[in-house]
């Protein structure tokens, strides 16, 4: 529950916080202000399918999914040239990495046995 309160403040900021469009728009993110509010409605659904455990493990899955795409596209550090930006870049890559990793340990966990799980209604719960 832990890891999904980051995706749950960051999917409610990317719905309310005016200034995401705004740097959506200086990455140069084509039709910023729609990308914002689904990567928020996106970010919300993930953490809810964790939390909730429906189909967690895809929820994980797809949520990890979801990080790295806008990991590449918001902080790709490697086309700055600026010092100070670079580093900046290079730490919410990081950390947008080690988080991607959570989520694939959550997929995992859910997938065996720690919930429900998406090859649950396909195969039928272990057990």
């Amino acid at each position: 529950i832990l890891a999904v309160l980051v995706f749950i403040g960051s999917g409610l900021g990317h719905l309310t916080d005016k200034n995401m469009v705004g740097y959506a728009q200086f990455k140069k993110i084509p039709s910023a202000a729609l990308a914002v509010r689904l990567s928020g409605v996106l970010l919300l659904a993930g953490a809810a399918g964790i939390v909730l455990g429906i189909w967690g493990d895809l929820a994980a899955v797809l949520s990890a999914l979801l990080v790295l795409i806008m990991t590449i596209t918001m902080h790709n550090f490697w086309t700055l040239e600026d010092a100070q930006a670079k580093q900046m870049d290079m730490i919410m890559f990081m950390k947008n990495i080690a988080m991607i990793g959570g989520l694939l340990v959550i997929a995992w966990a859910y997938s065996n046995g720690g919930g429900a799980s998406l090859v649950d209604p396909v195969w039928g719960a272990a057990g």
